[in-house]
């Protein structure tokens, strides 16, 4: 069996990260929780997450985490795991000033702002684990072809499928890419409307299969 896809949590707060750990539990993936950027960065070395939740502010970190910053789990994110979305929350995430110092660490985060309270916040990150696009649905941390009920669980695939509802495309290397060419096989065997499309340069997305075109009435 599979291992289900990481999720990195970076929270100070411990019942808001036990929570936040249930949330992404429930949704079939596997927690991977910090209490500080030291421990987040440490936990990159070894993880490949899909999807990163990012606490701006660190002030009930222990001291020792309090060596590393979150701008450093940002800046770590956006180089070395580009297909790992990021979802940043924060009460100071909602001016486009906010927004902009963001983005010039990590220009492909997501915001979600702390006050608008935990139900959105819940609602966001559910959002983001119960991804859909044409017939393929993410449940329980697969990929599934909803027509048919099958299913797939690697990661290239669950990455290819909840970068798409943001509107990204995903950086592959060649292992990878063997990956999603197989993804692609499978999409064709079950007979989704759904296709892996090479963007060039490493890149790739998914995109909606062209309909057959009809025979030209005849005469």
């Amino acid at each position: 069996m599979r291992s289900p896809s990481d999720v990195l949590i970076l929270e100070d707060d411990p019942a808001e990260l036990a929570e936040l750990a249930e949330l992404v539990r429930a949704g079939g993936l596997e927690p991977v929780c910090c209490r500080g950027p030291r421990q987040a960065l440490v936990r990159l070395e070894q993880r490949r997450p899909v999807l990163a939740i990012i606490d701006l502010n660190m002030a009930r970190a222990p001291d020792p985490e309090r060596r590393a910053s979150v701008p450093d789990v940002l800046r770590r994110l956006a180089l070395r795991h580009v297909n790992c979305l990021t979802l940043v929350y924060s009460a100071a995430v909602e001016t486009i000033d906010q927004q902009a110092r963001i983005y010039r660490i990590h220009p492909r985060a997501l915001f979600q702002s702390k006050r608008h309270g935990p139900e959105q916040l819940r609602d966001r990150i559910q959002g983001l684990l119960t991804s859909s696009f044409g017939d393929l649905a993410l449940c329980q941390g697969l990929v599934v072809h909803l027509p048919s009920g099958r299913a797939v669980g690697h990661r290239v695939a669950v990455e290819l499928l909840t970068a798409r509802v943001a509107n990204h495309t995903v950086l592959l290397n060649d292992s990878e890419a063997r990956a999603a060419r197989r993804f692609q096989r499978w999409l064709g065997q079950v007979g989704s409307a759904v296709m892996v499309r090479a963007l060039g340069d490493r890149h790739y997305g998914l995109a909606l299969r062209e309909p057959p075109e009809r025979d030209a009435a005849r005469p």
